[in-house]
């Protein structure tokens, strides 16, 4: 009875009926999307060669350690089926690192190629998303980083390190469902990049702008890109250069502990916006004449660039007012935070009212440390 009872138990046991060896997937690593000139969608597919990875490339030659595929179809399955007849693995997307979209595709709109990557239970919504530039987007997937075997992986690195952006898939479905703000997404250029740069990096430096129906409408550049990711909470650390008029010269701060706070008002049935930018620095650089253990000149310089800050900061909200009338800051949701009966009457033209509001920004970034030494480094008078 013992046995019997045993043999029966085994019965209930469950076993690995689906299992795939991992020899037998080809991983997929990034991501190029892309229209075709006969207006399909073209995507092209990092593919890991792991046999490649560390080996040493023989005298004259090079090993790639990743494979890229290029298909053209209908929808974005359509095309990966395309893709998958062409390995002979089983397609895995669940480490994918980066998903790159032209500048074509991106102004076109973005909001149907979204329902896969939505619908999908094997993407990763940690996947890094960008917006390519000047080139194919294929070519970033072609890049030879010396740093990664990975290019995805290499840029979704230096995203992080530049502090231009950061954006996951999932923060790009949060702004589109969200009704008081709109996306925001790192753009890679090499155009400042001389010939050998460009078969080895890329240049983040911009964010690209969209409105609700998520189509592309327009560029930030560096100092605008940075002042918004202060705006919306995402700046940790940034270097700030501005020139001094009092003293003659630029001061480089190392910014730290940056936040924003926005508090919103209702005025007559209109809304209006008051930020303020907080900060403490440390000042890295002085090419000014001042000699900054004098805190009477260490005051002019804070006022200075906390001055620069201020115009930076509204000359960039009018700037995307004016010519894209999309609200990047996230300003709708505080409205609908602080006042939800208004917000009510506000939403349904909410671009409208973005483009008229009346937004005041103060600046509050306290120098706390002058580095090692006060006046500018001159003969006779350097001493430690």
């Amino acid at each position: 009875m013992r046995i019997v009872f045993v043999c029966c138990s085994m019965l209930l046991l469950n076993g690995c009926w689906d299992r795939t060896e991992i020899n037998d997937y080809a991983f997929w690593m990034g991501t190029a999307l892309d229209k075709s000139e006969n207006k399909r969608v073209k995507v092209s597919a990092q593919i890991a060669l792991p046999k490649e990875i560390g080996v040493e490339p023989k005298k004259g030659g090079t090993v790639r350690s990743n494979l890229v595929i290029s298909a053209e179809g209908n929808t974005l399955l359509d095309t990966c089926q395309t893709i998958q007849n062409r390995l002979p693995r089983r397609i895995f997307i669940g480490h994918r690192r980066a998903v790159f979209i032209s500048e074509t595709l991106a102004r076109e709109g973005l909001s149907e190629l979204m329902d896969m990557y939505a619908r999908n239970s094997e993407l990763s919504l940690r996947s890094g998303i960008f917006v390519v530039v000047g080139k194919p987007p294929e070519e970033i997937l072609k890049l030879e980083s010396p740093f990664n075997p990975f290019s995805s992986d290499a840029i979704l690195r230096q995203d992080k390190f530049s502090k231009i952006g950061d954006v996951a898939m999932r923060d790009l479905f949060v702004s589109y469902s969200s009704e008081g703000t709109c996306p925001i997404l790192s753009t890679i250029d090499s155009k400042l990049l001389n010939k050998e740069e460009k078969k080895n990096v890329v240049d983040i430096n911009q964010l690209a702008v969209f409105n609700k129906k998520m189509q592309m409408v327009g560029l930030l550049n560096n100092d605008e890109s940075m002042i918004t990711l202060w705006i919306i909470n995402r700046l940790q650390l940034y270097y700030l250069t501005c020139y001094v008029p009092e003293g003659k010269g630029y001061v480089t701060i190392d910014e730290t502990n940056l936040s924003s706070t926005i508090k919103t008002n209702m005025k007559d049935g209109k809304p209006t916006i008051q930020i303020s930018l907080k900060g403490v620095g440390t000042i890295r650089e002085n090419l000014t004449e001042f000699d900054l253990s004098n805190s009477s000149k260490l005051a002019l310089v804070e006022s200075a660039l906390n001055r620069y800050v201020k115009k930076l900061a509204e000359d960039t909200i009018r700037r995307v007012q004016e010519n894209y009338s999309t609200d990047i800051f996230a300003l709708g949701e505080k409205i609908h935070e602080q006042h939800p009966i208004e917000w009510k009457s506000l939403r349904q033209n909410w671009e409208e009212h973005f483009h008229g509001l009346d937004i005041s920004v103060n600046a509050q970034v306290h120098l706390k440390r002058i580095g090692v030494y006060g006046p500018r480094p001159q003969q006779g008078n350097i001493s430690f």
